[in-house]
């Protein structure tokens, strides 16, 4: 039998290896597109696209929910259930709402659930306040039951991962730290993002980490709390199994028990520090030493703790820094890292551009720029206001000149890019997708059509210019998901267009998540 027919007749057990290699985000389109290849691929390969349920939004949920709860066969095959979920006007009018948030209540208190070991909920927009009309607060949505919390553990006994995401408390009388949602055992995967929790809320989460930390693996917490809290609660604890770690909206930092935290945790490959943008200080006092988090390959920080990280940013695969200014992250990967960083393959650049005044005190990095002939020097502190467009990108390639995909958190336009930076992007090899913030909106939505068409102008205008590029994505927007233009591609692969629709964030490092966002600029 040759090769192609061997690959045509693979044993089922051999595809649903094949799929949990596969990354979170593109499982359900990568196995469909395999299902086509052949009658015998497609019975193998059907069955396991519904064991790892991916929803990606509020009509596709309703739909599979609702067999879920008709057919408990169906129900008892799927291992991981994940969705994302905006709030329509049509759901939240009916009198008795069947919303995203009720249906999954429904099948997993019915039993029609039992083996699921991955439940992720993110909701989206509408859940709490109604962005078309004066963001007037909603009531009654977006709340798991008591009873649900209580019920969970028995009801699906193999769930490990637990993911929620763009749930907001109520801080007159708090839900969340009444529903039990921080008491429930066995989990080794936690992440949680709220929109707001009540502080008393917040400490019971807190309290819910001893019992874990045992055997958490992930740990992704953005409570975004009433009052300022701190981290030493976490940083007390020993997590021998964390891998995964990130902490934001977290304002009291002790730098004095951060090293100690971290020494005591060499198995963390992926890192997210850059915390609440109100907070200036440092999580480190001194730089750290080369053989620090050895196993570390996925870093986002503060530019301030980005310098203290230096010695191991050069066996860095992503690196995303926030709060920097002018050409400090070219300063850093240029100057200071002078072999640069060959490896990396995905990077953020969060920057402001700033004049700095003759009374204030500034160190080399503020006023540092590059020439085009590889020389350094120090701008006249008057001029040192520097974009991306000035100057930025060329250190960029030069320090890493393989990345797959950038981010720009910036002053930043498509127009400019397309007169100013193209020449730049073509000097990296594999650049593959490209995103920025943009104008600033709550959903895809609201954005006017002008400016769609504008976008899709432009970014058709971008990939014929840097024809390596597959997509390039305004990540401005508040909900997933993003804006994306997607390369179109003739036979010999020259470019002939994009098709303008729905995407998600960045890809390297989160294999793991269903829904990619693209990192906040703090």
């Amino acid at each position: 039998m040759s090769t192609e027919n061997r690959f045509f007749h693979l044993a089922p057990e051999i595809c649903s290896l094949i799929a949990d290699y596969l990354p979170l985000y593109s499982t359900p389109s990568t196995l469909l597109s395999l299902a086509l290849t052949s009658r015998n691929i497609s019975d193998a390969v059907l069955p396991i696209i519904h064991t790892r349920l991916v929803l990606k939004n509020e009509t596709e949920a309703i739909c599979v929910l609702q067999k879920i709860a008709d057919d408990l066969s169906f129900g008892s095959g799927v291992r991981e259930l994940h969705v994302l979920s905006s709030l329509s006007v049509e759901i939240r009018k009916q009198k008795q709402s069947k919303d995203v948030i009720r249906r999954i209540e429904d099948v997993i208190l019915k039993g029609h659930l039992p083996f699921i070991h991955t439940l992720g909920i993110h909701l989206a927009k509408g859940w709490f306040y109604d962005d078309d009309n004066e963001f007037k607060p909603i009531k009654g949505f977006g709340q798991l039951s008591k009873k649900f919390w209580v019920k969970l553990r028995e009801k699906c006994p193999r769930l490990r991962t637990l993911a929620m995401k763009g749930f907001a408390d109520d801080l007159r009388k708090s839900w969340m730290g009444k529903s039990g949602c921080f008491q429930v055992s066995g989990i080794t995967d936690l992440t949680v993002h709220t929109l707001a929790l009540k502080q008393s809320a917040c400490s019971k989460l807190l309290n819910y980490l001893p019992s874990l930390a045992p055997r958490l693996h992930t740990l992704n917490l953005k409570p975004n709390p009433e009052t300022p809290t701190s981290l030493t609660p976490i940083l007390k604890l020993d997590f021998p199994c964390l891998r995964s770690l990130s902490l934001g909206s977290f304002r009291d930092v002790d730098s004095e028990q951060t090293i100690p935290f971290f020494l005591r945790h060499p198995s963390i490959e992926y890192l997210n520090i850059a915390s609440d943008p109100l907070s200036h200080r440092s999580w480190f006092y001194s730089e750290i030493s080369v053989d620090f988090l050895p196993n570390l390959r996925y870093l986002t920080v503060n530019y301030t703790d980005a310098l203290k990280f230096a010695p191991i940013i050069p066996r860095l695969v992503s690196l995303s820094i926030h709060n920097s200014v002018n050409l400090q992250i070219p300063f850093l990967l240029r100057e200071v890292l002078p072999n640069g960083v060959p490896d990396l393959k995905s990077l953020v650049i969060g920057q402001t551009p700033k004049t700095f005044h003759a009374k204030q005190k500034l160190n080399g990095s503020h006023r540092w720029y590059e020439a085009t002939d590889g020389t350094f020097h120090q701008e006249d502190r008057y001029k040192a206001h520097k974009t991306v467009f000035d100057g930025f990108m060329h250190s960029i390639v030069r320090a890493a000149p393989n990345l797959e995909e950038i981010a720009f958190y910036c002053p930043f336009s498509l127009a400019d890019c397309l007169s100013k930076m193209t020449e730049d992007l073509n000097g990296f090899t594999n650049l593959k997708r490209l995103y920025y913030s943009g104008p600033l909106h709550s959903s895809m939505e609201m954005v006017p059509n002008e400016e769609l068409e504008m976008f899709a102008k432009e970014a058709a205008a971008l990939v014929r210019a840097v024809p390596s590029l597959d997509s390039v994505t305004h990540a401005g927007i508040s909900y997933l998901p993003y804006l994306t233009a997607r390369t179109k591609r003739g036979e010999d692969d020259d470019v002939v267009g994009v098709d303008v629709g729905k995407g998600y964030g960045m890809v390297v490092g989160f294999d793991e998540e269903a829904f990619p966002w693209a990192p906040e600029d703090p």
